[in-house]
């Protein structure tokens, strides 16, 4: 997917004098473009939806316009600065703008002197991304879920994703990584759904959730070293707490591993722990003896989960993650499952902890 810089058409609807505004690239998201709009009159966040990946995008318009109203009533921490992301509507009052080849656009309040980060520098980072998912799910907990759109048919339905890995069986694509992967997938699919076969048996529930907690989602104000928001809220829906947990554990306690080198990737142990006690200072009394004792599964499925989807994009040939050459999917998927390794080598660490 191509950038897609917004025209003078759709600055147009946002500020009253377009001309006058500055673009840039904002984070190095996946999946949508992203834009800081700038002028004297207001800086705020354009995105255009990725329509290959959200098939509708409307619903994502309206689940951040009800997380917002929802958000805007709720406490926020009395201790340090934090700001949510809201929905910002055009000058009249729509919620998105539609482009003559359907692209759908939609403006977000940003989030100055504050910045993010895809790797982890310091301990704090890991001690504030868990209590930031915590108050995240603290402040939704209270929101009626069936409010929320799905916004992601299939979306952390492990099922779902090994399906579409079968069906692809047949590709051409062949080397000793590729066999790797494969049988990878086939060693560790039945451990990776258990989380899956918990939820369809009753043993946990849905409750709303982030979708995509990664560190590189949570913004850390510049002086402080806090965190100050939880961005990137497209996937906000039904799901269930340990998809998110176990995916904030994965981007935080993932060390060592870059694309080219999956070798080096460990999972610390040190940082799950870190990470984890500031989540339960903001949520224990959201979560039962049962949900605890399934985080090591969401923690496993999540990053088979990943690895997966990497590997199935790199063999229907890079449709659905941004990428800046062909091979870099299959690096990724990897690392990803180089991760789950060492993550399964520490199984009973992990649920010690």
């Amino acid at each position: 997917m191509t950038s897609s810089f917004p025209s003078l058409e759709i600055l147009k609807h946002y500020f009253t004098h377009p001309e006058t505004v500055q673009i840039c690239i904002l984070g190095e998201g996946n999946i949508n473009d992203t834009y800081l709009a700038h002028s004297t009159e207001k800086n705020i966040v354009l995105q255009r939806i990725n329509a290959q990946v959200f098939p509708f995008p409307k619903r994502l318009v309206h689940n951040l316009q009800i997380l917002s109203q929802h958000l805007s009533t709720t406490a926020k921490p009395a201790d340090q600065r934090w700001e949510d992301v809201i929905l910002l509507p055009t000058l009249t009052g729509k919620l998105s703008i539609q482009e003559k080849d359907n692209g759908l656009w939609r403006a977000l309040s940003y989030i100055d002197r504050s910045i993010s980060v895809t790797s982890l520098q310091t301990p704090l980072q890991a001690a504030q991304t868990g209590w930031a998912l915590g108050h995240f799910h603290t402040r939704v907990d209270g929101l009626d879920i069936r409010k929320l759109k799905i916004p992601l048919p299939g979306f952390h339905h492990l099922s779902s994703y090994l399906n579409c890995y079968d069906s692809l069986q047949n590709t051409q694509k062949t080397s000793s990584e590729i066999k790797y992967c494969h049988k990878l997938i086939e060693t560790n699919r039945e451990t990776a759904l258990s989380l899956e076969r918990a939820a369809n048996n009753g043993q946990i529930r849905q409750r709303i959730i982030h979708g995509d907690p990664k560190l590189g989602n949570i913004l850390f104000d510049k002086k402080s070293g806090k965190a100050v928001s939880i961005i990137d809220l497209d996937t906000v829906g039904p799901g269930l707490l340990q998809h998110d947990i176990g995916d904030c554990l994965r981007s935080i306690c993932k060390t060592g591993g870059k694309a080219d080198k999956p070798a080096d990737t460990k999972f610390d142990l040190d940082l799950c722990k870190t990470t984890l006690n500031s989540y339960f200072l903001e949520t224990d009394h959201l979560l039962s003896q049962i949900d605890k004792e399934y985080i090591y599964d969401g923690i496993q499925a999540i990053t088979f989960e990943l690895g997966l989807r990497f590997f199935t994009d790199y063999l229907q040939g890079n449709i659905y993650f941004k990428c800046s050459h062909p091979e870099e999917t299959l690096q990724k998927a990897l690392v990803q499952f180089a991760l789950l390794r060492d993550i399964c080598k520490k199984e009973h660490l992990i649920r010690k902890i």
